[in-house]
């Protein structure tokens, strides 16, 4: 089926509703998902993802295509964020000058979002309205009502969307936790009271669904990281994902109990752990010794928490690895702890911290090591237990990768529950008979390159990668009115390795190798820019292969006098 490229060509039908996924599914973050229902459309989420070995250099930010929604801007109702993770809520201050619509959040949810609009200028622009978990919403002709799930983070909530005589549960980010630490627990008597009221589709988080059993509590990891922490004699310090809002409240617990004292180094590790306490979370988490006092305190009192458990190359943990960070050095008999897991395409990139911290006898500790990171994502067992408390219709999986999504689909067909799978850009009409696929529009990623979004397939990006790839050559030709060279060519080379050859006598043999090939050229190709600047970059690309084996970026500039 061949995408449409705007949503104002799908051919919508009063009195229906549909479901169209312009990011998240098909993949892990980067959510963005849009409800349409006579003539309004509903945004749920507007996310980030992270850049990796695969994308551009110097792409770290990756935000979902939105120019389908371009042509009904206009219609747009409302944009709700189902809590505050970067693949839900990052995306908002880059995307909302194209949406232009309200902002719906609960209070926690807020804060974060108000930084970040705050930083790109936006705050006074954006009408953001604060919702409470529980409560309910008209916007336009969809009843929302919020549902307080448990997550990594305060404030997660499903949302229970009702139009069109259709009711769709759509789950957000989840897992059922028996004893979060921080944030209410979840809340299933308003989960079972739907399940006897109707829900006919559940779209929901497939992160977890090819894992069985369940996530494990918040309580249990709290408990783990206590036992690594009490053993160790010299300092600790420990990273995770800066948003995990549980994981800094058992940190905190941790400190009071071993008798260690709390330095941030990561700024947005620090803005989440402000935002917590602003509203109300985190209480009882200790106060943070500056990092300029800390010779002054012993290391075995010192607990350290870091950015970087991805192994971000600018983050702190990274800068400590290499020694690098100004305001503190790891010592032999120092801890490292990695309490987050590995997110595919990461791999690498923290092997080579773990070497860098094992080559300066820094001790590391993984999850393989300890039980030191629980998910926030629910597993087939938590799976079971949703769907047998609201006995949906359908299933529609999404927040995954195909593998994720089809485990999904496959428990709910256990279950005895229809299930329709979806990529971004399928446009679904959700009917009391299903799920139908009944068109797709284009869709695709957009990279922050500077202040710019700037799509991944862009020239200027490709061009990058090939820098990165073989580096760069210039040739400079000067030719005179009779197209003969006027003088002898001018070449260099930027991120090139000369290899085993002279760089002077590769140089030369290049400008002699330009002077043979213009000598032998035809008039007709000598006085065509196009003709004679191909002619250029095939010939001595050709060389400069052979010679050194790679095939640097070219760029030759002809000047005529």
């Amino acid at each position: 089926m061949k995408p449409v490229s705007n949503l104002s060509q799908v051919p919508f039908v009063d009195g229906e509703l549909y479901f169209v996924p312009l990011g998240g599914s098909g993949e892990i973050g980067m959510n963005l998902n849009v409800y349409q229902c006579d003539g309004q459309f509903l945004l749920v989420d507007v996310g980030i993802t992270f850049g990796d070995d695969s994308t551009p250099p110097g792409i770290d930010v990756i935000c979902p295509d939105i120019s389908a929604l371009r042509s009904v801007r206009e219609q747009i109702v409302g944009i709700v964020i189902t809590h505050a993770h970067e693949d839900h809520v990052g995306a908002l201050h880059y995307l909302w000058n194209q949406l232009k619509a309200p902002v719906y959040c609960t209070p926690f949810t807020a804060s974060v979002a108000r930084r970040k609009l705050g930083e790109a200028g936006l705050l006074d622009q954006v009408p953001l309205h604060q919702v409470l978990p529980g409560s309910h919403l008209q916007l336009g002709c969809f009843d929302l009502e919020w549902v307080t799930l448990t997550h990594s983070i305060p404030e997660p909530n499903a949302l229970v969307i009702q139009t069109a005589g259709r009711c769709v549960f759509h789950t957000g980010d989840w897992k059922l936790d028996p004893h979060p630490l921080e944030g209410d627990h979840y809340d299933d008597r308003r989960l079972l009271a739907l399940g006897e009221s109707g829900v006919e589709f559940v779209i929901g988080d497939s992160t977890n669904a090819t894992v069985e059993g369940w996530s494990g509590s918040e309580a249990e990891c709290h408990k783990a990281l206590l036992e690594v922490i009490a053993k160790q004699p010299n300092r600790v310090a420990v990273t995770c994902f800066s948003s995990n809002t549980a994981r800094l409240a058992s940190l905190g617990d941790v400190a009071h109990e071993t008798g260690r004292r709390v330095t941030v180094l990561g700024r947005s590790l620090f803005n989440y752990l402000q935002t917590a306490k602003s509203t109300g979370y985190l209480k009882n988490f200790p106060e943070l010794v500056p990092t300029e006092d800390l010779d002054y305190l012993p290391r075995s009192e010192q607990l350290i928490l870091a950015t970087g458990s991805q192994g971000e190359p600018r983050a702190a943990m990274a800068r400590l690895a290499k020694g690098e960070h100004q305001d503190l050095l790891l010592e032999p008999g120092d801890t490292v702890v990695f309490s987050s897991k590995v997110i595919p395409g990461n791999e690498k990139k923290l092997d080579r911290l773990y070497d860098l911290l094992s080559q300066k006898k820094v001790h590391v500790v993984t999850e393989k090591e300890a039980p030191i990171h629980v998910s926030g994502h629910p597993c087939r067992d938590e799976l079971r237990w949703m769907y047998r408390a609201l006995r949906p219709k359908h299933v529609i999986p999404v927040h995954g990768e195909e593998r994720h999504m089809a485990a999904h689909a496959e428990l709910a067909s256990e279950l005895g529950i229809g299930s329709a799978r979806v990529v971004n850009g399928d446009v679904l009409h959700l009917a009391a008979s299903g799920a139908t696929m009944m068109a797709k529009v284009a869709t695709g990623r957009l990279g922050l390159s500077g202040s710019s979004l700037v799509p991944l397939n862009h020239r200027a990006l490709t061009e990058r990668r090939a820098l990165a790839d073989g580096g760069l050559m210039t040739l400079t030709v000067v030719l005179d009115k009779k197209a003969r060279l006027a003088t002898e060519p001018q070449i260099q080379f930027v991120g090139v390795p000369a290899g085993e050859m002279d760089p002077e006598s590769l140089l030369s043999d290049l400008q002699y190798a330009v002077e043979e090939l213009l000598s032998e050229l035809n008039s007709r190709t000598l006085q065509s820019d196009d003709a004679l600047r191909n002619e250029l970059q095939r010939e001595v690309g050709t060389l400069i292969r052979r010679w050194l084996g790679v095939k640097p970026k070219q760029l030759v500039n002809l000047i005529r006098l």
